[in-house]
């Protein structure tokens, strides 16, 4: 999927944008009076509660999807390899992707930056003279569930709550935050029966759909969750017919807000500006 990979999947709602495709996630602290404080009622150390990867694991999609903005990091692992620098904002919508991939004659940095709102889909450009972005008015639709620039946690916390595949790994050290490390194995197969709460069926039926026809059978998810039940990083490797793929996402910024995101008015081109610079190209 060209510059897209690094975002998979960004595996997205596919929407094609001038030769881009943008992908289109839910995702979920409990505060007081939540697992913890009943687990202390019957006695148990805070660090046996946090031994069980059900209950912070369901804790973490409960506050992560409460949260109402937040950035995530996107990668294969690697240091040289393709990577993603999302933000997500529910209200007021706002959605930011910088997509890091191949260098290509067409796009000779490899970057793809879109930016989309309720008023309208913005893609950067360098075609335009005098303009740095353009713009597509807004297709309808509610983008705010299902922008995916939201990354993969709503999918990996999903699949892993809906199997109950997850162990407690240890306590670690994340971008210098405490948090608690739980791993699973998701099988596709199995997970495509999963009919409950754990899992939205929009996430669920596109997680599973994606993974099929990548030739994936199988994931194994690393999650670490911060003591105040927000997730910090996440990790699938997945397998199948097709080989292995890594990704990595980091969380940061919960609740932040977006600032300076949507470009200023007088460096943006309509669609059809676009297309006009485009066909005055030498060579078009």
């Amino acid at each position: 999927m060209g510059n897209v990979k690094a975002v998979r999947r960004i595996r997205t709602c596919a929407v094609p944008v001038a030769g881009v495709v943008v992908l289109s996630m839910g995702l979920t602290a409990c505060g007081g009076g939540g697992a913890g404080s009943r687990d202390a009622a019957k006695g148990e150390t805070g660090e046996s509660q946090r031994k069980d990867a059900a209950a912070v694991l369901a804790a973490a999609a409960k506050k992560t999807g409460e949260q109402n903005s937040y950035r995530t990091h996107q990668s294969d692992g690697s240091a040289a390899g393709p990577a993603s620098d999302m933000a997500w904002q529910r209200t007021p919508f706002v959605s930011s992707m910088m997509i890091r991939g191949t260098k290509t004659a067409e796009n000779p940095t490899g970057e793809t930056h879109l930016v989309d709102t309720a008023d309208g889909a913005y893609t950067k450009t360098d075609k335009i003279p005098g303009k740095d972005w353009f713009k597509i008015d807004p297709s309808g639709g509610k983008k705010t569930d299902t922008s995916r620039s939201r990354g993969l946690l709503t999918e990996f916390l999903g699949a892993l709550n809906a199997t109950g595949s997850a162990k407690w790994v240890g306590a670690e050290q994340v971008g210098g935050r405490p948090t608690d490390h739980y791993r699973g194995t998701v099988n596709f197969a199995e997970l495509a029966k999963y009919q409950g709460p754990a899992m939205n069926k929009e996430s669920h039926d596109w997680y599973v759909d994606v993974m099929r026809k990548g030739g994936k059978e199988q994931a194994v998810i690393d999650v670490w969750v911060g003591k105040d039940d927000l997730v910090a990083k996440s990790r699938e490797v997945s397998s199948g017919q097709k080989g292995q793929e890594t990704i990595v996402e980091e969380y940061t910024a919960y609740g932040t807000g977006l600032k300076a995101e949507i470009p200023p008015a007088d460096k943006v081109a309509t669609f059809d500006e676009y297309i006009d610079a485009l066909s005055k190209r030498p060579g078009a």
